[in-house]
């Protein structure tokens, strides 16, 4: 046996721990919780969290974005994340593989890929999503022998995560058909007219009035800019009111007749953003797509279940923007 002993700066080099500019590798973090889930199926977050910190501090690599980097894999279907008790666990998903574009496709769950399936050599360390070339039936007849099923994009978008935040407002079960953008809408419509708050002169409150596909600029700026306001015009809007602090700002819809201003605090941005997205389908303006020399670019921020879409059909090369095949499934057509 021989024993080497190794530089930590090599290791994270040997390891593709860090990318190009130094970063921790996001891929690499992704199939750290992979191969651990794999193993252990159902565990606890924490020691999920223990596996990979320990994974990148033995390179010496800082470990803050591990967090963050379940989150992606969670949004992306391939594990969930369980109350046991006190406890939050972390349960691995079914192996998938769902088609891309261009005889592509990704597989999602933790699960050793069938050797004679061609992987996809240029990855880039902020794409997380396993890829692979379909380049005959037997591939795939392949993934199904190792119990990697196939579903479509439609599939694995539905239902939308928007279900939960109307479950929530109705306090019942509610059906995936029965709640679709457009009616997500009115139900928050008919939610500040029977429950929005009277806000007085002085409350500070931002809204998202600019025209779509413009620059969206940031609600926390010292003043405002892109697309936001602190003087919306007559109608109900998606809008942040100023909690406590000065970088404190609440999610929420905010409803004016004259001077008269009603807010409706939201869950959380997520449903801030899937509120958004259903304003520019129930009554307009859209939100603005563009495509163009296989780069596709969003305008406004996502919701995390579409984002998650978007990194299954691209590989990321911007904080809005991703690379795609042209042949890739049209996402914003399935929610319609």
């Amino acid at each position: 046996m021989t024993v080497e002993t190794i530089a930590r700066v090599d290791l994270a080099r040997e390891q593709a721990y860090l990318d190009a500019d130094g970063n921790p590798s996001d891929r690499s973090i992704a199939q750290f919780m992979r191969d651990a889930l794999g193993r252990w199926g159902l565990c606890t977050r924490r020691a999920l969290f223990k596996h990979a910190r320990n994974q990148l501090h033995a390179a010496g690599v800082p470990t803050d974005t591990v967090p963050r980097v379940l989150e992606r894999l969670v949004s992306l279907g391939e594990c969930e994340e369980v109350l046991v008790g006190h406890e939050v666990y972390v349960a691995p998903a079914e192996p998938r593989w769902v088609a891309s574009g261009n005889g592509q496709a990704v597989i999602l769950g933790a699960v050793v890929v069938p050797s004679a399936t061609p992987k996809l050599a240029t990855l880039d360390p902020v794409d997380v999503a396993i890829r692979i070339r379909l380049e005959s039936e037997e591939h795939a007849a392949a993934l199904s022998a190792y119990g990697i099923r196939e579903v479509s994009l439609a599939e694995w978008l539905h239902p939308l995560g928007l279900l939960r935040h109307a479950v929530r407002r109705e306090g019942n079960a509610i059906r995936h058909d029965q709640c679709d953008l457009a009616t997500f809408w009115v139900r928050l419509e008919r939610a500040i007219g029977e429950d929005g708050l009277l806000q007085g002169p002085d409350a500070e409150i931002r809204a998202l009035v600019g025209e779509p596909g413009g620059f969206f600029g940031r609600r926390t700026a010292p003043t405002t800019e892109g697309r936001w306001s602190e003087e919306p015009p007559d109608g109900v809007w998606c809008a942040y009111r100023k909690g406590h602090g000065e970088s404190h700002w609440l999610p929420t819809l905010v409803s004016v007749d004259g001077d008269e201003r009603r807010t409706l605090d939201l869950f959380d941005d997520e449903e801030w953003c899937w509120a958004l997205l259903a304003r520019s389908h129930a009554i307009g303006p859209a939100e603005v797509c563009r495509s163009s020399a296989g780069e596709v670019l969003v305008t406004w921020p996502l919701p995390a279940q579409l984002r998650a879409a978007m990194d299954i059909i691209g590989v990321p090369t911007g904080r809005w923007r991703w690379r795609v095949a042209e042949d890739a499934p049209d996402i914003w057509a399935l929610l319609k």
